[in-house]
């Protein structure tokens, strides 16, 4: 009778997981449609938003994965949406731009969860940007701790010719009526340290955990990218580029949404190696915003075979233990066609798996966003004007079961077994020194990294569980931040 009790309770749970994995195909007959930023519900459903071809655009999607879609017109304009955040009373603050050939508007506007408007208001470019363009692509809001919210708006500017445009940014605040309360025109000539050739931009936005202190993280062109600080009312108080301290490398583009303290966040960035011609590779580090150094850094891939780009949502958070690192990839070179990779990770630097999807080819990541449950939810859209949004949980990343033992020597009789391996593969690790942060890594032929977890418990033998791994050669190394003890390789069957 227990048997079939079992039986049934874990099928239920099979069921479960199953039900709440989609994958949904949103497909306009060939119009353009680009969704830009999304957020979740109380009921744990999402909203995106963003535009199709010439008006603003909404879809809600439901846990399911069905959904429905509207638009926002106002006759005789060009309407877009660009970012969305749920506030405290159940509705949601959109920012987005409403255009005539004549007129710019920036469009505020508060919806509820039946998508209906509950306020707006438009706002005209001030003096200080009179000839820019509102170019919501590169905007970010998050709401403060007061209830108001922070946005942050890109605007082009021409610059020298009228063909030739720069990207400046407006800060604004605004209050859940849409009435905007400040405004501060984040322009060279105050803040000319910043700009590092002749744009700047925002990739995240993030409100200091023991004060009112915004911090953003935006790049100059010119391969540079910045950690900023700013007070409540959007004075400048202190910036930083980014860089690697060991390599003396600057980020071409990085994300955050983990303040880990009060001088840490958490970063994935896309680093450019300039002694390897067309290569990028993948960090994920902790970076020090009164320095801007990366420190403790986990590469992603450190091989030629291939090239990462991350920007505006490559780090979506749920907790401690859950953190979501999204990549474009593409493998062999910038020509070569684009792909997702998903990396579940956690505060520790550890990667404790990963999803790719190489068989989506032309499948570029848009936006991510992480639900109640622990999952992710990743929009991706293709050159023949398709957008996929699925959801993926974090079993379906398949952390991967690592763990410390001691047995008698005597079986330690080579440094990996069973090689081949169908499922745990066991490496001594008798050597390994004590009371340091030691380290396993596994990665693939391609130089993919698989694995990369702190090495907890005490023992000779470590017994890893490589059972959900294709089968195929991988190379494992044990190392600490002195020097690597043991390395080699193993089979999967």
């Amino acid at each position: 009778m227990k048997k079939v009790i079992l039986l049934v309770y874990f099928s239920l749970v099979f069921f479960y997981l199953i039900a709440q994995q989609w994958n949904t195909t949103i497909e306009h007959l060939g119009i353009e449609c680009l969704i830009t930023e999304g957020c979740c519900t109380e009921n744990d459903e999402t909203i995106f938003v963003g535009y199709l071809d010439t008006e603003a655009y909404c879809v809600k999607v439901d846990k399911n994965g069905d959904y429905i879609d509207k638009l926002f017109s106002i006759e005789g304009r060009t309407t877009k949406f660009f970012t969305i955040v749920s506030l405290d009373n159940g509705n949601y603050f959109i920012t987005g731009t409403s255009k005539t050939t004549n007129e710019d508007y920036l469009w505020v506007l508060v919806i509820d969860d039946d998508l209906n408007i509950v306020s707006e208001c438009f706002y005209e470019k001030e003096e200080e940007y009179a000839d820019a363009e509102f170019y919501g692509y590169y905007g970010k809001t998050i709401v403060d701790d007061d209830g108001t919210i922070v946005a942050f708006v890109s605007v082009s500017m021409p610059f020298l010719y009228p063909e030739t445009y720069r990207t400046r940014a407006v800060f604004m605040r605004f209050n859940t009526d849409c009435e905007r309360l400040n405004s501060v025109f984040i322009s060279p000539d105050a803040y000319g340290n910043i700009f590092y050739d002749t744009n700047f931009w925002l990739t995240s936005i993030m409100i200091a955990p023991d004060n009112d202190d915004i911090l953003v993280i935006g790049p100059g062109s010119g391969n540079s990218q910045s950690i900023l600080r700013f007070d409540s009312d959007f004075n400048l108080i202190h910036y930083k580029v980014i860089h690697e301290p060991t390599l003396t490398w600057a980020p071409i583009e990085a994300d955050s949404d983990y303040w880990s303290d009060h001088n840490n966040i958490l970063l994935v960035a896309n680093m450019y190696d300039p002694d390897i011609h067309n290569k990028s590779m993948l960090v994920f580090g902790r970076a020090n915003i009164d320095s801007g150094d990366i420190n403790n850094n986990i590469w992603i891939n450190k091989t030629d075979t291939l090239n990462y780009t991350t920007g505006s949502h490559s780090m979506c958070t749920v907790n401690d233990t859950t953190i979501y690192l999204v990549s474009l990839a593409r493998v062999g070179n910038w020509l070569a066609p684009a792909n997702m990779e998903i990396y579940l990770v956690n505060k520790n630097l550890e990667i404790l798996g990963y999803k790719y999807f190489y068989n989506e080819t032309y499948y570029v990541p848009r936006t991510a966003i992480t639900t109640k449950d622990g999952a992710i939810i990743a929009v991706s859209t293709n050159i023949n004007k398709r957008t996929r949004i699925k959801k993926l949980l974090r079993e379906d990343f398949n952390p991967i079961p690592c763990s410390v033992s001691e047995v008698p020597k005597e079986l330690l009789k080579v440094t990996a077994f069973p090689n081949p391996t169908r499922g745990e593969l066991n490496i001594d690790i008798s050597d390994l020194p004590q009371n340091t942060e030691n380290r396993i890594s596994i990665t693939d032929m391609h130089g993919i990294t698989r694995m990369n977890r702190i090495i907890q418990g005490s023992g000779n033998l470590l017994t890893i569980d490589v059972s959900a791994f294709e089968a195929g050669v991988y190379l494992y190394s044990i190392y600490n931040s002195e020097k690597v003890f043991v390395k080699g390789k193993f089979m999967k069957e």
